[in-house]
């Protein structure tokens, strides 16, 4: 008798002996046993998960004469066949005249369906129904689909199909909806290790469970893959199987040096990193099949880093779970997860271009240059801690400053109001000078205009004409005056830097001011020019800005740098260490200038 491979002698033959799929068993058992077999089924789910055998389950249970189950007392009824009887046998065997199973991927045209569809109208030679399984079913062409539609959805009553595929996407609407779906999924990882425990123990293999734990890693949720994995292992390596013998059959990488490169990656040691890699290679080891073992390890690092409680959620034995829990705690989960980011990239890198152990090459460079980040509380801490420090040295904001929108306000009130509020968009983080510089400033400022204050640009002409001493027409001669009042109510520092204004008419005036700050200027600034400069001239003005011509600009910068060029490097460091902000946070984080640019 011919030899047959492990995934064929194990096949399930009942309901209770499938692996993994209570949820597709149970409601099938169900409808067995209440008489309410549907006429068209459609399962659909990865490879090597049942579908075919459950499909063979069915039509025999649906064909047993003999689904009884003795009990002590009494005989029941069950949803069970009985693998002895003539028809469970012929089915099981592959005999049977009314079970026809088909290859869609062979037999995809309309004239297969057209013979099929007159063949349902004949009756079973033997059994009580006629079952076809049509298996990958997507392989159909859009004809034969159409061909398939009527039968499908009102066969005669003797027939079932049972359908099967892995792509339930390029399933047409038309025929699923004629079907009961039912979604085959991938193995736990416990189950197939379980299985192969029973395999394992009937056939004589021996295999521990790190031995099993890393076949199921490579069946990715597939018994059928898991067993076809054993058989091949037992025939390489003989019954006893070892985790060295099964990494070396399989191209994966040694668990030591495995060990070592993860190790090395966390440890930020490159060279080490890079010295490993190329001893895996050495080996002959799959790389691809490496960097997945990679992708793998971190994950579960990850999991472990979250939680402790995760313990159940990794995939690496039981028997590394104190290393791996030592391990997480020695980084931190963003690193982990941009670490797992990484790699995934690298593999769509591998795939697309090749090349793999120059792009994982990169990828351990790219992993050595991560740095952790600072939580944001920490930031906080400190920028509190700075703000204390600068309050107790003395280094306080200007009084916030508001331009009053309404008139509805006495005078008085509005210029209280003005120099008390300010939005905090326009306010600088520090003063550009002490108190004390600030008050002399005021005092300079005072001095040089003995005017009053006059009311906004929204107060009546009358009232500005008579508080108001200067011509729009001079407005060049007291520019400065302008900018200095502009300068207190916190407008962008270095707007009005170098401008140069000039009057049109009698109600406008054309300032041209850099580039670098004109695309920058908010409506609420262009209105603190004008309030400025009706509250000097008395009348209402319109401000337009325009930028200021590239040659005085070039020329200024020119001016400037030759400035800078002529102040060392040791003249610019004294500068900032002086600096009395840079100093405040020099000290805070016990810092030094190291270089000025």
């Amino acid at each position: 008798m011919s030899y047959e491979v492990l995934a064929q002698r194990w096949r399930p033959q009942n309901f209770s002996d499938v692996v993994g799929q209570e949820h597709v068993t149970t409601t099938l058992k169900n409808q067995i046993l209440s008489e309410r077999v549907g006429h068209a089924y459609l399962f659909w789910g990865p490879r090597g998960t049942g579908k075919t055998t459950v499909a063979r389950i069915l039509a025999k249970a649906v064909n047993c004469p003999n689904r009884n189950q003795n009990t002590e007392f009494d005989t029941s009824q069950t949803a069970e066949p009985c693998n002895q009887c003539v028809f469970c046998e012929e089915i099981s065997q592959g005999r049977a005249l009314d079970v026809l199973e088909m290859d869609a991927a062979s037999n995809r045209g309309i004239d297969t369906i057209r013979d099929l569809r007159e063949n349902v109208k004949l009756s079973p030679a033997t059994c009580t129904y006629k079952i076809y399984i049509i298996d990958e079913v997507h392989m159909l062409t859009t004809e034969g689909f159409n061909a398939l539609l009527k039968t499908l959805e009102e066969p005669p009553p003797h027939v079932i199909f049972i359908m099967a595929t892995t792509e339930h996407a390029k399933i047409p609407k038309t025929i699923s909806s004629r079907c009961q779906d039912f979604d085959f999924r991938h193995l736990e990882h416990e189950k197939i290790i379980e299985r192969l425990q029973l395999i394992s123990e009937t056939e004589e293999v021996s295999a521990d469970n790190d031995v099993l734990t890393l076949i199921t890693r490579q069946s990715e949720g597939c018994l059928r893959d898991a067993e076809n994995l054993l058989e091949r292992l037992v025939s390489s390596a003989g019954k006893e199987l070892t985790v060295a013998a099964v990494e070396q059959i399989i191209g994966l990488g040694s668990s030591a040096l495995l060990r070592e490169l993860t190790a090395a990656i966390i440890a930020r040691d490159l060279a080490k990193s890079l010295k490993t890699l190329n001893n895996l290679a050495k080996q002959g080891t799959d790389l691809s099949q490496c960097l997945d073992q990679l992708v793998a390890y971190f994950r579960d690092l990850r999991l472990l880093a979250i939680d402790d409680g995760l313990s159940e959620l990794i995939q690496s034995p039981k028997s590394d779970l104190p290393e791996l829990k030592q391990k997480s705690e020695q980084v931190s989960v963003n690193r982990l997860s941009r670490i797992i980011k990484i790699l995934m990239q690298t593999d769509r890198d591998i795939k697309t271009y090749g090349y793999p152990q120059l792009q994982l090459e990169a990828a351990f460079i790219q992993m050595n240059s991560i740095e952790e980040g600072i939580p944001l509380q920490e930031i906080v801490d400190k920028l509190s801690e700075l703000e204390h420090k600068l309050d107790t040295a003395g280094i306080l904001a200007p009084q916030r400053q508001q331009i009053p929108t309404s008139a509805s306000q006495p005078p008085d009130e509005q210029n209280a109001s003005a120099q008390t509020s300010v939005p905090k968009s326009q306010e600088p983080l520090f003063s550009s000078r002490p108190d004390s510089e600030n008050n002399s400033t005021n005092t300079t400022r005072a001095a040089k205009s003995e005017t009053p204050v006059s009311p906004p640009a929204s107060a009546t002409p009358t009232s500005l004409t008579q508080t108001a001493t200067r011509d729009l027409k001079d407005l060049p001669l007291f520019w400065e005056d302008v900018k200095s009042k502009v300068t207190s109510m916190k407008i962008r520092i270095g707007l009005l830097d170098k401008s140069v204004p000039t009057v049109n008419g009698t109600d406008t005036v054309t300032i041209a001011c850099s580039r670098s700050y004109l695309s920058m200027v908010a409506e609420d600034e262009t209105k603190m020019i004008a309030d400025a400069i009706t509250q000097e001239v008395g009348l209402p003005v319109n401000i337009k800005l325009v930028p200021l011509d590239t040659t005085t600009e070039a020329e200024s910068s020119q001016d400037g740098t030759e400035k800078d060029k002529r102040k060392t490097p040791l003249m610019r460091k004294i500068e900032a260490q002086d600096d009395p902000q840079l100093k405040t946070a020099l000290e805070l984080f016990e810092a030094e200038v190291l270089e000025t640019q």
